[in-house]
């Protein structure tokens, strides 16, 4: 797979509500690009064994201890 362009990150970024400046977006183009490649590594085979996952929640804690 190719890797993600600063663009695409950008693009990306746009479309969830999220600023980035072109520092950001190198690095995050960077890691992206190397995790797909990981996943990319996996043989097709593995893969088809696989059941997807039917969803995922996400929990965010914000609040911040005082320190």
């Amino acid at each position: 797979m190719a890797e993600l362009s600063i663009a695409q990150v950008h693009e990306m970024a746009r479309m969830a509500g999220l600023a980035l400046d072109n520092a950001r977006a190198t690095t995050i183009a960077s890691r992206l690009s190397a995790v797909m490649a990981e996943l990319d590594s996996i043989p097709s085979d593995k893969l088809a064994e696989v059941e997807p996952a039917s969803s995922f929640v996400l929990r965010r804690n914000d609040h911040v201890p005082a320190q």
